[in-house]
């Protein structure tokens, strides 16, 4: 018994030169003012501004190249150039009824014969259109072409980007067809 005592003391002195030893936060603590210390920042100098060179525009007599009355009769003059007809054509001539409505907004119902003439059936806008060949559909003057079981064919004439007027085929298919 006096074994289990003497040892129980010895474990017990152990213990407590253990706890007046260095703890592991007092070395963390220690090796991270280490690191503080070994390392320098580096700053990267900034160059100094270059002086500011201001140019004079001299206009004297000339137009203002950058005036939007200029820009717009420039493009304008040259759509007339390349294709008058187009353009002047479609200016003149008054606008139908379904000519307000985008060609996407419309589908194509059905075909209806009325005096021995083919008339198409468009919806849109919630209202149902009768439609034949020769009148205009769409924003982008879309003239129908053709009117069968499978759709509507139209030729639109739109401009593009630079203002040139172009012609396309369009088809409004039977509504629920995917072909």
């Amino acid at each position: 018994m006096r074994a289990l005592v003497i040892g129980g003391l010895l474990w017990l002195v152990a213990g407590l030169l253990t706890g007046c030893g260095p703890s592991r936060q007092d070395t963390l603590r220690e090796w991270i003012d280490e690191q503080r210390k070994a390392s320098v920042p580096s700053v990267k100098k900034i160059p100094v501004p270059q002086p500011f060179k201001h140019l004079v525009y001299e206009q004297r007599e000339r137009k203002d190249p950058f005036a939007k009355p200029m820009i717009v009769a420039s493009v304008s003059a040259e759509v007339e150039k390349a294709s008058p007809d187009l353009s002047l054509r479609h200016k003149s001539r008054p606008r139908q009824s379904l000519e307000s409505f985008p060609l996407e907004s419309m589908s194509f119902v059905g075909i209806l014969e009325k005096q021995g003439r083919t008339l198409g059936l468009v919806r849109s806008n919630g209202a149902l259109y009768q439609v034949v060949p020769g009148q205009y559909i769409g924003q982008n003057f879309g003239k129908v072409l053709r009117i069968d079981e499978k759709g509507i064919q139209l030729r639109e004439i739109a401009q593009d980007a630079n203002g040139k007027w172009s012609e396309r085929d369009a088809f409004l298919r039977i509504q629920g067809s995917n072909k």
